[in-house]
């Protein structure tokens, strides 16, 4: 069973909840902790308690690093922190804003084999992690990381690559065992209408402020004929590659990364996997399975 950490920029795009969600739920994730990385990193944190607290569960939440290496952090507040009251905002502050330590000092102290570093955010937190603590570094078996893309018709960078290029690059030319779970494949897993009310109609604490997350979510992007966005799952996806490989097709690659973010493809030695192909309806199935008829709180 791995031991997962979660590193992630919950807040504004609705997928890194329903990430954190499946690692909480999936009887084969063992979470042991969650940073929380870019912009507003404590509110991103007392996002992720407060779905943490449906489970009833004591996993650690610590803000990381809200400015990209050689950048200044955005201020905005993230858009899902409209789900919770003022109470909660301040009951579920973390007690620690220090993630890449965190990160450090729990990758030192675990003493299993398969660790993993599951990023889905950019990649600030997991690059200082790399270089400022080397050995804590070595203790971590494979990173899996929601990032880049080859997609010939898709000419800006991915989100995550692109946000901190600087830190892409140093994952990528890290030497560590790296999945790359990128929109060739993450683009194609989506929910529906009828699977959101499937959701919507779980008893389940854990649905429930997960739920309310994606209202305020497509609530901040209504679009001006008033229809709202789905739900793409970029990062549960990434998750369920970290229990479950086989739900991408993997192949071996070496990808570069330019001063953009721009993943690519090059000659020479592979220095990932990357996920080439997927069955959606076989993700959104086990999904449900999971949230809704699991273990989820």
């Amino acid at each position: 069973m791995p031991a997962v950490l979660l590193d992630t920029d919950i807040g504004d795009d609705i997928d890194d909840a329903w990430a954190l969600a499946l690692c909480l739920t999936h009887p084969q994730v063992r979470l042991l902790g969650v940073t929380t990385v870019y912009g507003d990193t404590v509110a991103r944190a007392v996002l992720a308690r407060w779905l943490i607290e449906a489970t009833g569960k004591t996993v650690p939440v610590v803000a990381g690093e809200g400015a990209p290496i050689g950048r200044s952090a955005p201020t905005d507040r993230p858009n899902q922190m409209a789900a919770l009251s003022a109470e909660d905002e301040q009951r579920l502050r973390p007690d620690r804003t220090d993630g890449v330590a965190f990160l450090a000092e729990t990758a030192r102290a675990y003493r299993g084999e398969d660790l993993v570093l599951l990023t889905v955010g950019p990649l600030t937190n997991a690059a200082k992690l790399l270089v400022e603590h080397p050995d804590a570094a070595r203790k971590i078996a494979r990173i899996v990381a929601m990032v880049g893309t080859l997609l010939p018709d898709h000419p800006q960078p991915e989100y995550n690559a692109k946000v901190d290029a600087t830190a892409t690059r140093i994952l990528f030319e890290s030497g560590k065992p790296l999945t790359m779970v990128g929109l060739d494949v993450t683009l194609r897993c989506r929910l529906s209408q009828s699977d959101l009310d499937a959701f919507a109609n779980s008893d389940k604490v854990l649905v429930q402020r997960l739920m309310a997350l994606t209202r305020a979510w497509q609530t901040a992007h209504r679009r001006p004929d008033g229809t709202v966005p789905m739900p793409i799952l970029h990062d549960p996806l990434a998750a369920l590659v970290v229990a479950e490989p086989d739900a991408v097709t993997l192949q071996p690659m070496r990808i570069v990364v330019d001063g953009e973010g721009r993943t690519r493809k090059a000659d020479g030695p592979p220095n990932c996997q990357v996920a080439v192909d997927v069955q959606p309806d076989r993700v959104v199935a086990r999904l449900k399975r999971l949230l809704l008829d699991g273990q989820g709180a």
